[in-house]
């Protein structure tokens, strides 16, 4: 990933662009605000970089065993009841 510091340089959008077509870019706005910025059509390998990840799918392997503080039945029940 590419750091872009607007506080330091000013490109334009279209340089930008150019330089998101081919990494992912941080940018640094004058404010300080981050931003990325990246091509679209890289989701697809995102989602099979996430899940080649044995730290992702351990995360979602133990959220997936989380238990909900409130059952689904009673939250129904709940919202029946306040709609009589």
């Amino acid at each position: 990933m590419k750091t872009l510091d607007l506080r330091k340089q000013q490109v334009t959008v279209d340089e930008l662009l150019r330089s998101a077509a081919g990494e992912t870019l941080l940018i640094r706005s004058q404010d300080g605000h981050a931003f990325v910025l990246e091509a679209a059509d890289l989701f697809e390998q995102e989602v099979a970089e996430f899940a080649a990840s044995e730290k992702f799918m351990s995360f979602l392997a133990q959220r997936s065993k989380e238990q909900a503080s409130i059952p689904l039945e009673e939250i129904e029940q709940r919202l029946s009841d306040e709609g009589r």
